[in-house]
C-alpha cells in the first residue's frame, strides 16, 4: 500500500517537473515567457546548392504566415543569402521546419557579394534582416569588418535581395583611428518599430571611443540607433548597459566577452535585447531583457561615453535561458510570431552554429502572455 503511495508521487513528481520544463518562464514588466520546444537544423544541411548554416537573424510575414533567415557567410561557402522559412508549431509543441527559399543579396551594382580575398577581407558579414512596414522589401545590416577598413551598412533591398538604398550611418560608427566600430562587434541587431516609420538598430559591442568591451570583471555601454525609415537618417541614439560576462573563463585570462546578438521592439519605447556572454571554460550564457527607453538619454551629439554624463536605458531580466533545462546554443535572432489558438502571441530564436559540427543551428518557439 505505501509502495503504491510511493509510485503516485513519485510519478506526480515527475509530470510537475515535466510541466515545468515545459512551461519554464519569466516575468518583467508583466510579459511572461512559456518555453513550447524546439526544432534543430542539420549540420551542413543543403538546400538549392548552399549550405545553410550562420543562421543570424529570423522576422515573420504574418501575410505569408513563413520567416526569413539571414545567413550571416562572407560569400565563402555560398553567395551572402537569405532563406525563406516555414515553422509548424502550437501550444502544445514545436513540428517542424521547412526550408521554402533562398535568395542572394546584391550589391548596388546588381552583382554577387564575392567571397573574401586571400588576406581575408570581405566586403560583407550580414547579421540582421527585417521586413520593411508594407511587406514589400527588406532592411538588413552588415557588421563590415573593421580589421581591414571595411565599414557596416544598413540597407534596404526587394524580396528577391536586389538593392535599393542605404541608411546614412552617422561617422562615429564609421572605421576609424582608435574610434567607430571593433571588429565582429558592429550592427548586430534590427527591428521596426511600432508604427512603422523608425528602425532600431543595435551594436554587438561598444565603440572604440565608448570603452573597453564586457569581460567578467566589468560590463560594457553600447549604442542602439534610431532611423527614420522614409529619410534613411539616424534620428535618436541611446546607451545600452550591457552585463560583465556570466562568469571568469577557466583558466582565468582566457577569451570572455558579452554583447548584445538581437533586438525586438514590443510597445513604444520598450524592446526585448538578447544578450549573448560566452568564456573559454565556462560556455555560454543567454538572457532576454526587458528594456525602456523613457527617461534615457539621446546621446546621439556624445562622441564619446567614456567620460560623459547620461542616462542609459533601463533593463528588466526577461529570462535567463539557463533555466529552460535545454541545451542552449549561440542564438543570434528573435522573433513575434503567430498568435495562438488561445489568443497567446508567439515568439521564436534561432542559433549560429558558426557552420561548426560542435554547434547546432536551434529554433525555440514560446508562447507569450501579457502583450496584446
Amino acid at each position: 500500500m505505501y509502495r503504491h503511495y510511493f509510485v503516485y508521487w513519485q510519478k506526480l513528481i515527475a509530470s510537475l517537473l515535466l510541466f515545468w520544463l515545459m512551461a519554464s518562464f519569466s516575468v518583467a514588466g508583466g510579459i511572461t515567457l512559456n518555453y513550447i520546444g524546439m526544432q534543430i537544423i542539420p549540420h551542413n544541411y543543403k538546400f538549392d546548392n548552399t549550405i545553410v548554416g550562420g543562421l543570424s537573424a529570423l522576422d515573420y510575414n504574418a501575410a505569408t504566415g513563413r520567416f526569413v533567415t539571414i545567413s550571416d557567410d562572407r560569400s565563402q561557402k555560398s553567395p551572402a543569402r537569405f532563406y525563406g522559412l516555414k515553422l509548424a508549431y502550437d501550444a502544445s509543441g514545436f513540428q517542424s521546419w521547412k526550408l521554402t527559399d533562398v535568395h542572394f543579396m546584391k550589391r548596388p551594382d546588381g552583382s554577387r557579394f564575392p567571397g573574401p580575398a586571400k588576406s581575408g577581407k570581405t566586403s560583407v558579414d550580414a547579421e540582421a534582416i527585417n521586413l520593411a512596414p508594407g511587406g514589400r522589401s527588406y532592411f538588413w545590416t552588415s557588421e563590415g569588418q573593421a580589421n581591414y577598413g571595411e565599414n557596416p551598412f544598413i540597407r534596404e533591398m526587394t524580396l528577391d535581395g536586389t538593392y535599393l538604398r542605404d541608411f546614412a550611418v552617422p561617422k562615429k560608427f564609421l572605421v576609424g583611428k582608435n574610434s567607430g566600430i571593433r571588429d565582429n562587434l558592429a550592427f548586430e541587431g534590427l527591428t521596426v518599430d511600432p508604427g512603422g516609420k523608425t528602425i532600431m538598430v543595435s551594436t554587438e559591442g561598444p565603440l572604440l571611443q565608448d570603452g573597453p568591451v564586457a569581460p567578467a570583471r566589468h560590463g560594457a555601454v553600447i549604442r542602439l540607433i534610431q532611423f527614420d525609415i522614409k529619410t534613411g537618417q539616424p534620428l535618436h541614439e541611446y546607451a545600452y548597459p550591457v552585463a560583465p560576462v556570466h562568469q571568469p573563463s577557466v583558466p582565468p585570462g582566457r577569451f570572455s566577452i558579452n554583447g548584445v546578438s538581437a533586438i525586438l521592439a514590443v510597445a513604444k519605447h520598450k524592446y526585448i535585447v538578447v544578450e549573448r556572454s560566452f568564456a573559454v571554460g565556462a560556455g555560454l550564457s543567454v538572457r532576454l531583457y526587458l528594456i525602456d527607453l523613457a527617461g534615457a538619454t539621446d546621446v546621439k551629439a556624445l562622441s564619446s561615453l567614456k567620460t560623459a554624463r547620461y542616462q542609459p536605458v533601463t533593463k528588466k531580466l526577461l529570462l535567463d535561458t539557463g533555466t529552460l533545462g535545454i541545451a542552449i546554443d549561440n542564438l543570434e535572432g528573435i522573433t513575434f510570431g503567430k498568435r495562438l489558438k488561445d489568443g497567446r502571441r508567439s515568439l521564436l530564436m534561432i542559433a549560429d552554429n558558426n557552420f561548426r559540427a560542435a554547434q547546432k543551428t536551434q529554433i525555440l518557439a514560446f508562447a507569450v502572455t501579457g502583450l496584446q
